[in-house]
């Protein structure tokens, strides 16, 4: 799917719901634009609306006001054009890993002889070849997250939303998956739109980092990330690697401190 300015665009995006002790607003004149093949994560803090925002580009929540689109289109529900990676994989228990994989494939409607290619090349490309005849339970966490990874990716779409996919791993395999995720996209040259509470992820991973405001949220920095690419655990060390991540932190500070 190609589009003529920014692939993934959200314009003026207000959300409100009904509390128990009245309206809330969740988002407020949120604007933000992914680019075709741009990685680009979103930072914030706790219930700024972060997840919110995915739930609505992903066309799963419409919003109050405003809209987001997809190559000019209107995102009013799900779509195969987008995929999702969850903070849990959900993967079924009783399908295998490459039946886990064809799920959204086969409910698509897709040719099935075409996906199992794809699935079978994603699943070497993390390293999971072997295991595309095992069960959810005999995974780790981390292979368990690469299924998701695939899942998601498998259908090709032209976007894919990921919120918070390693939060619930332990550090040493979460770092480990930046890196597998970090290949997965320059193979694949996809645009991914990244919910993080980790700097150092969103540094490592992005192409920009767009930081929201407390709620409601909205965008209070937009922040080019110009390392080199590909990436490796020795840019973690690095001084312009530190040096982003410290302004992130600043800012984050100073919003803690009420300043």
């Amino acid at each position: 799917m190609q589009a003529n300015g920014p692939l993934l665009h959200a314009s003026e995006v207000t959300l409100v719901y009904q509390g128990k002790r009245g309206d809330i607003t969740a988002l407020e004149d949120l604007s933000l634009e992914v680019q075709d093949g741009e990685f680009v994560s979103v930072l914030g803090p706790s219930g700024c609306g972060k997840s919110t925002f995915l739930k609505i580009a992903a066309g799963l929540v419409p919003p109050s006001k405003g809209r987001v689109e997809l190559a000019g289109k209107v995102i009013e529900k799900p779509s195969p054009e987008v995929g999702v990676v969850f903070q849990k994989a959900n993967l079924l228990p009783w399908k295998t890993v490459l039946e886990n994989v064809l799920v959204a494939a086969r409910s698509l409607g897709l040719d099935m002889a075409a996906a199992r290619k794809t699935a079978d090349e994603y699943l070497a490309l993390v390293g999971l070849e072997t295991f595309a005849a095992n069960y959810p339970n005999e995974l780790s966490g981390g292979m368990q997250q690469r299924v998701g990874l695939v899942r998601g990716l498998v259908h090709d779409p032209s976007v894919l939303l990921m919120d918070e996919p390693f939060a619930a791993l332990d550090a040493m395999t979460r770092e480990q998956m930046t890196l597998e995720l970090q290949k997965l996209w320059m193979t694949t040259e996809k645009s991914v739109l990244f919910i993080t509470h980790s700097i150092p992820e969103a540094v490592f991973l992005s192409d920009r980092i767009v930081v929201l405001s407390e709620r409601p949220g909205s965008v209070v920095m937009d922040l080019p990330v110009t390392l080199p690419r590909p990436r490796s655990f020795e840019t973690l060390s690095e001084k312009a690697f530190n040096d982003i991540c410290n302004r992130l932190r600043a800012h984050f500070s100073s919003f803690m401190a009420g300043g």
